[in-house]
Protein backbone atom coordinates (compact mmCIF):
# COMPACT_ATOMS: atom_id res chain seq x y z
CA UNK A 1 0.00 0.00 0.00
CA UNK A 2 1.54 3.50 -1.13
CA UNK A 3 1.20 6.65 0.68
CA UNK A 4 -1.34 7.99 -2.03
CA UNK A 5 -3.20 4.61 -1.13
CA UNK A 6 -3.70 5.85 2.39
CA UNK A 7 -4.07 9.26 1.54
CA UNK A 8 -7.28 8.73 -0.60
CA UNK A 9 -8.44 6.26 2.58
CA UNK A 10 -8.34 9.17 4.99
CA UNK A 11 -9.68 11.54 2.70
CA UNK A 12 -12.34 9.36 1.84
CA UNK A 13 -13.03 8.76 5.78
CA UNK A 14 -13.16 12.28 6.16
CA UNK A 15 -15.23 12.73 3.34
CA UNK A 16 -18.20 10.45 5.25
CA UNK A 17 -17.83 12.11 8.61
CA UNK A 18 -18.13 15.20 7.16
CA UNK A 19 -21.49 14.34 5.19
CA UNK A 20 -22.70 12.35 8.42
CA UNK A 21 -22.12 15.82 10.23
CA UNK A 22 -23.33 17.53 7.60
CA UNK A 23 -26.80 15.61 8.02
CA UNK A 24 -27.18 15.72 11.58
CA UNK A 25 -26.73 19.53 11.55
CA UNK A 26 -29.93 19.43 9.01
CA UNK A 27 -31.77 16.99 10.89
CA UNK A 28 -31.34 19.22 13.78
CA UNK A 29 -32.10 22.30 11.96
CA UNK A 30 -35.37 20.99 10.82
CA UNK A 31 -36.89 19.46 13.87
CA UNK A 32 -35.84 22.34 15.60
CA UNK A 33 -37.98 24.36 12.75
CA UNK A 34 -40.93 21.90 13.00
CA UNK A 35 -40.82 22.72 17.42
CA UNK A 36 -41.01 25.97 16.31
CA UNK A 37 -43.78 25.78 13.86
CA UNK A 38 -45.76 23.87 16.03
CA UNK A 39 -45.36 26.19 19.01
CA UNK A 40 -46.52 29.39 16.85
CA UNK A 41 -49.42 27.13 16.06
CA UNK A 42 -50.65 26.30 19.14
CA UNK A 43 -50.40 30.49 20.90
CA UNK A 44 -52.41 31.18 17.17
CA UNK A 45 -54.99 28.25 18.92
CA UNK A 46 -54.77 29.68 22.06
CA UNK A 47 -55.93 32.83 20.96
CA UNK A 48 -58.48 31.90 18.76
CA UNK A 49 -60.15 29.87 21.44
CA UNK A 50 -59.96 32.41 24.12
CA UNK A 51 -62.70 34.91 23.15
CA UNK A 52 -65.27 31.64 22.85
CA UNK A 53 -63.99 30.57 25.96
CA UNK A 54 -64.25 33.68 28.26
CA UNK A 55 -67.60 33.82 26.92
CA UNK A 56 -68.76 29.88 28.08
CA UNK A 57 -71.00 29.88 30.68
CA UNK A 58 -72.14 26.65 32.28
CA UNK A 59 -69.39 24.70 31.24
CA UNK A 60 -67.59 22.41 33.79
CA UNK A 61 -64.16 20.64 33.23
CA UNK A 62 -64.63 17.56 34.63
CA UNK A 63 -66.83 17.85 37.90
CA UNK A 64 -65.57 21.16 38.13
CA UNK A 65 -67.27 24.66 36.84
CA UNK A 66 -65.65 27.37 34.81
CA UNK A 67 -66.05 30.12 36.96
CA UNK A 68 -63.16 32.69 37.03
CA UNK A 69 -60.86 33.79 34.38
CA UNK A 70 -57.74 31.34 35.11
CA UNK A 71 -60.51 28.48 34.32
CA UNK A 72 -61.30 29.41 30.88
CA UNK A 73 -57.55 30.10 30.16
CA UNK A 74 -56.76 26.63 30.87
CA UNK A 75 -59.87 25.55 28.64
CA UNK A 76 -58.50 27.47 25.86
CA UNK A 77 -55.32 25.71 26.44
CA UNK A 78 -57.29 22.24 26.66
CA UNK A 79 -58.51 23.13 22.92
CA UNK A 80 -54.84 24.52 21.71
CA UNK A 81 -53.36 21.26 23.08
CA UNK A 82 -56.22 19.41 21.05
CA UNK A 83 -55.40 21.22 18.26
CA UNK A 84 -51.89 20.99 18.29
CA UNK A 85 -51.93 17.19 18.62
CA UNK A 86 -53.80 17.43 15.34
CA UNK A 87 -51.23 19.36 13.79
CA UNK A 88 -48.68 17.20 15.04
CA UNK A 89 -49.44 14.39 12.88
Amino acid sequence: MTDDDIKKIEQRGYAKGYAAGKLRKQKTIRAEQREREIKAFRQRAFLAALPACIATKGWTIGERKLTNVEDKIKLAWLFADAATRGFKQ
